[in-house]
């Protein structure tokens, strides 16, 4: 138990990002190769999984979740014969990905336990990622807790900003706790190329392999590519400070919402991810009375979830606890510039390949201008200060 709590220790006050290599977990559920997994789950699962295709072709933009086909029916098993192996000309990739626990069955998750990595009180709050090759999230800070990644087959590549670095940060698509930014990592415009490179003196970079685990700093924005056929496991571990970043989001939602109401469900599927777009609130007063709760539970410091601290020990305490751990832990380095450039010019070819037509936009880009200018993290920051002067409070609850 203490090498659990010197582990937990290490992971949240953490200021770049770690990787485990080899970590010993004995997670009951990935006994066995994936095909095994893949072959229980058929045969539990009382339908066929729904998954994503996205057309590889199509990268003029980051491959956005609205612009991806959904509901796809297939089996586990008939993923892993027509994707497990993509053909050099092939023009989709496929993912069953940001599921919960409650999706999966039970022999498929039984025996997942954060507890070695000193946080016992998980349950069920984990999510799987399932892809096939180049399946990808678009660039984007999430903004809760720290994010504790176990690859469990295949490999991911993942490339990491830190908070402060000067990315184009959007709204559009909206999604609640996910920042985005404009940068399109999966195929970068061949004739933006300098502005990507200058990103790179702040570039951390790794290719996680099965067995190993990624630590995500909280606010560290990431770009994840499946480098083959990939199965992980994610907890973001939930934070004592995320309780204030509660307000931010909802005067995000706050926003977005009042550009949606009333609109056409072209604009709303364009703004919105498709996550949300069936989570509106009915009327203005819904969502007021919501933010009002949760100023109330921040006042209050209302939570039925364990929350934790962050930031509680110096830099040279935690470098001698890092030197003290039993496991290999390596944090990440900022990766050498020619190798960045490596990377960004093998992406950057998918855009010069790309067939399909640009994707077309139902607002003006002075609307989408409009919507990310008001939901940028220093704008809302800054709101939050003033509604906590006109409360009476000097900065935050």
């Amino acid at each position: 138990m203490a090498a659990n709590c010197k582990l937990r220790d290490l992971i949240l006050n953490s200021q770049v990002p770690l990787v485990l290599d080899q970590f010993p977990l004995e997670w009951e559920c990935f006994e066995g190769s994936l095909h095994d997994w893949c072959k229980r789950f058929d045969q539990e699962a009382s339908s066929f999984p729904d998954f994503e295709l996205m057309a590889s072709a199509d990268s003029s933009t980051p491959q956005w979740e609205r612009k991806r086909t959904k509901a796809t029916k297939l089996s586990m098993q008939q993923f892993l014969r027509e994707y497990g192996v993509l053909e050099e000309q092939h023009t989709h990739w496929a993912a069953y990905q940001y599921k919960g626990a409650n999706v999966v069955p039970p022999s498929c998750r039984k025996g997942i336990d954060f507890s070695s990595f000193g946080f016992p009180d998980v349950g069920d709050d984990f999510r799987f990622w399932l892809g096939s090759e180049e399946a990808n999230t678009p660039c984007h800070y999430d903004t809760y807790g720290v994010n504790i990644v176990v690859q469990v087959h295949g490999s991911k590549s993942w490339l990491l900003f830190p908070p402060e670095t000067p990315l184009q940060s959007t709204r559009i698509p909206y999604e609640e706790s996910s920042v985005y930014c404009l940068e399109n990592f999966y195929a970068p415009d061949p004739a933006k190329m300098q502005s990507y490179e200058h990103l790179g003196r702040q570039a951390y970079h790794c290719n996680l392999q099965a067995g190993e685990v990624l630590i995500v700093p909280r606010n560290w924005w990431h770009y994840a590519e499946a480098m083959s056929t990939s199965l992980s496991v994610n907890y973001w571990v939930p934070l004592k400070v995320d309780m204030d970043l509660v307000l931010d989001e909802f005067l995000v939602m706050q926003i977005v919402e009042s550009f949606v109401k009333g609109e056409s469900d072209q604009i709303k599927q364009y703004l919105l991810n498709p996550n949300q777009v069936g989570n509106l609130t009915t009327k203005p007063s819904d969502l007021y009375a919501q933010f009002e709760q949760a100023v109330q539970n921040l006042e209050s410091s209302q939570n039925t979830r364990k929350l934790y601290d962050t930031d509680y020990i110096s830099q040279a305490d935690w470098k001698t606890l890092l030197n003290g751990i039993n496991h290999t832990v390596r944090p990440l380095q900022v990766m050498p510039h020619e190798e960045y450039k490596r990377l960004l010019s093998a992406n950057s070819k998918r855009f010069r390949k790309a067939a399909s037509p640009p994707e077309t936009t139902p607002i003006s880009s002075t609307w989408e201008l409009l919507v990310s200018s008001m939901c940028a993290p220093r704008v809302i920051a800054e709101m939050k200060r003033e509604f906590f002067r006109r409360l009476g409070k000097s900065n935050s609850l």
